[in-house]
Parts: structure tokens; sequence; C-alpha cells
């Protein structure tokens, strides 16, 4: 199964404990989405945009087979046509536990695949045609 752009069931926001990893990034939200492949027991969900000089940095938590772990990207990206796009990701931290060192290439593909449909903003995306391109 592939990644899929969604709002997040009800059943999932307790099933993995969404509203406690809100309050530990200090996020509320309204009706929480994000970018799953459930066969694989994998998202990645958005947390937070830097403002000013870092406002291309985007935080999001990537959970991978029982593992949430922290992803910093910056994002270089621009639309064509409205519908049409691209991006550019660069990895700037990953907290990735010593644990799954020994996974981290299968793990780093998964979040290209997970970003590559997550295409420039997830659920919101008016994206049809997209690129994504990756620096690590």
């Amino acid at each position: 199964m592939a990644f899929v752009n969604e709002y997040v069931p009800e059943e999932d926001i307790k099933k993995y404990g969404l509203e406690e990893i809100n309050r530990c990034y200090g996020k509320s939200n309204v009706r929480p989405d994000w970018t799953i492949d459930r066969e694989n027991d994998i998202y990645l969900r958005w947390i937070v945009s830097g403002e000013e000089e870092f406002k291309n940095q985007h935080d999001f938590t990537f959970y991978w087979k029982g593992t949430l772990i922290f992803v910093r990207l910056r994002i270089s990206n621009g639309k064509l046509l409205g519908t049409r796009g691209w991006a550019n990701w660069r990895l700037v931290i990953m907290n990735l536990p010593e644990e799954l060192e020994e996974k981290k290439p299968e793990i780093i593909a998964d979040l290209k695949a997970a970003l590559a449909a997550y295409k420039d903003f997830g659920v919101y995306s008016t994206m049809i045609e997209y690129t994504a391109s990756f620096e690590f």
C-alpha cells in the first residue's frame, strides 16, 4: 500500500496517542491530518513551520513501525500553473534512536516516499503533478 493524505480518524487519534504528541510539541489541531501507509504502520505528520528566516523549515513527526521520530527539514519549492509543482527537501535533523541505526536506509526511503505523497501540504495540497527531490 502507498502513502495517502487523509484526516486522522478518531480511533487513530487514540491508537497513536496524537493528543499527547500534540501537547509535547505545543500543537493544537481542530482536525488532525497525516500522510499514512497503513499496511506498513508508518505515518508522517507536520507539526510546525519556522518563522522569518526559518520559514522554509518544517518540523514533522515520523512514526515508523512503532517508533516516533522527530524530523526537521528545509524545503525549496515552487508552483507552476497552480496544480503542478516541485520541491527539494533537505534533512536538517532526524532523532533516530540508536537501535534503529541499522535500519536507517529503509527509514530514509520511507521518509522520502511519505514526503513525495505529502506534496506541498498534505490533505490541503492542490497539486496534481508534483516532483520531489531530496538532499539526504
